[in-house]
């Protein structure tokens, strides 16, 4: 493991990261600006948001403290987990992990199954739409940062999309893919 991780710090509530005194990036704005999408700052948006973090949050505590979750997204979430669990012989997850490459980009990915053949990395998406451009992005540079912070091998990447109660399987992206989100955020 790297232990500069240690050193960095999220700020949950400006969703900001920091290493050693300089803000790093998330890799959502980038991939945003890629893709050209904009999230809109309505009432909607801002509904959707909560109950996306509740939902996270319900996850984080049953993995993190045995918690059982309350909302119908996160007992979904909760029930796939442990399916997984068996089908990969997992020995322990881990949620809102943080990863970097300690220039110019920082992320939690919210949860990874670790076993001894290899880690499987989830993101949670409580949208009513998958946009698997987008998400297969998002979970290829994960994978590359959460290797070598990590020094762990990835051997499967999912999205977990608790409206369509579906777990899609993400196909990694090219380096040079996952090198161009990384180099915006040195900017």
């Amino acid at each position: 493991m790297d232990d500069r991780i240690k050193a960095v710090v999220f700020n949950e509530k400006e969703h900001t990261y920091w290493y050693n005194g300089k803000e790093l990036h998330g890799v959502t704005g980038a991939i945003g600006q890629i893709l050209g999408k904009k999230f809109p700052d309505t009432m909607t948006v801002q509904v959707a948001t909560l109950y996306g973090h509740d939902v996270h949050h319900e996850c984080e505590m049953w993995i993190k403290k045995g918690q059982e979750p309350f909302t119908e997204g996160a007992k979904w979430l909760v029930a796939t987990l442990k399916d997984f669990q068996l089908r990969y012989n997992f020995t322990n997850f881990n949620a809102e992990l943080l990863v970097s490459d300690f220039e110019g980009t920082a992320s939690c990915i919210d949860v990874a199954g670790r076993s001894d053949e290899g880690d499987v990395l989830f993101d949670i998406k409580t949208t009513s739409v998958f946009d698997r451009e987008y998400c297969s992005l998002q979970l290829s540079v994960y994978k590359d940062l959460y290797e070598k912070v990590y020094a762990r091998k990835v051997i499967g990447l999912f999205v977990l999309g608790t409206k369509s109660q579906r777990a899609f399987r993400i196909i990694n992206q090219p380096e040079v893919k996952v090198n161009k989100i990384l180099n915006m955020n040195k900017e």
